[in-house]
């Protein structure tokens, strides 16, 4: 575990399972795992607040994980929010950890895949270095709201009902909020949050349109949806890259940014 932890020592910013009262593991807070043992059961996470998440999110997080609790208190090493500044990229890390645990729960490499379309157009739009690899992190993370979801509907392989389709689109608030314990992932926020807006103003979760939504979230959407189409789902086989460009350029100017569709075009064909 010293190995993982920027500030590996509990008494710096966490505490031991055996210190801490039963209700910090019940239904008020989410427990991130960041740590496993040999028998692949967690023994290490960071913990926030479960007041805009999903009352059963934390048993969703586990099936989608994998990562089974340590029996018991002792031997855990629990870090709470805020998190401190040595331990942000610890959450950083986390996080991704959430992202690809999604990705092989659907049985894609989505998020990897949006990340790398993302930086792409970051590049071909001649952004700084630093920016670029902002909204490439933004990339790996825009879906991590998903691993507070049941897998049974991430695993659908079938179109989702109204019900579970009204379900899946809180994913975006999901993943803000579970960035939210980290002061370094602030000005990712918002692109996680609005990357299912739509240039029209008929997306979600906040119905923003044009210029109101910010670039890095522009951008996402683009690459999300190029990603989501050449990777497929579990009810539908993946798209041929020349027919998803075309759906991209059937839906520019409602669902996206005219302009960014063209620059993913040019991404394509370099």
């Amino acid at each position: 575990m010293d190995n993982y932890f920027i500030n590996s020592n509990p008494e710096k910013g966490g505490k031991r399972g055996e210190e801490m009262d039963q209700p910090c593991f019940q239904s008020s807070n989410i427990l991130i795992p960041i740590d496993l043992d040999k028998k692949n059961q967690a023994f290490g996470f960071f913990a926030l607040e479960n007041h805009d998440l999903p009352e059963c999110g934390q048993k969703n997080l586990n099936e989608i994980t994998g990562t089974p609790f340590k029996a018991g208190l002792a031997g855990l090493t629990v870090y709470f929010a805020p998190i401190l500044p040595p331990l942000q990229e610890n959450y950083t890390r986390a996080l991704i950890a959430l992202a690809d645990s999604i990705d092989r729960c659907d049985q894609s490499g989505h998020s990897q895949s949006t990340s790398f379309w993302a930086q792409c157009m970051a590049e071909q739009m001649g952004m700084p270095e630093n920016e670029v690899g902002q909204i490439g992190l933004a990339g790996r993370l825009h879906d991590i709201g998903k691993s507070v979801v049941s897998r049974e509907i991430l695993t659908k392989p079938a179109p989702l009902s109204t019900v579970e389709w009204d379900i899946i689109k809180r994913h975006p608030g999901y993943g803000s909020t579970l960035m939210e314990p980290s002061p370094s992932l602030e000005s990712l926020r918002p692109l996680v949050r609005w990357h299912h807006e739509h240039f029209n103003g008929d997306g979600y979760p906040d119905g923003l349109s044009g210029q109101e939504i910010p670039l890095g979230a522009r951008i996402l959407a683009v690459a999300d949806a190029f990603s989501t189409m050449t990777t497929g789902r579990a009810y539908r086989a993946p798209m041929a890259p020349d027919i998803a460009l075309a759906e991209l350029f059937r839906c520019r100017e409602t669902q996206f940014d005219p302009e960014l569709v063209d620059v993913i075009f040019t991404c394509w064909q370099h």
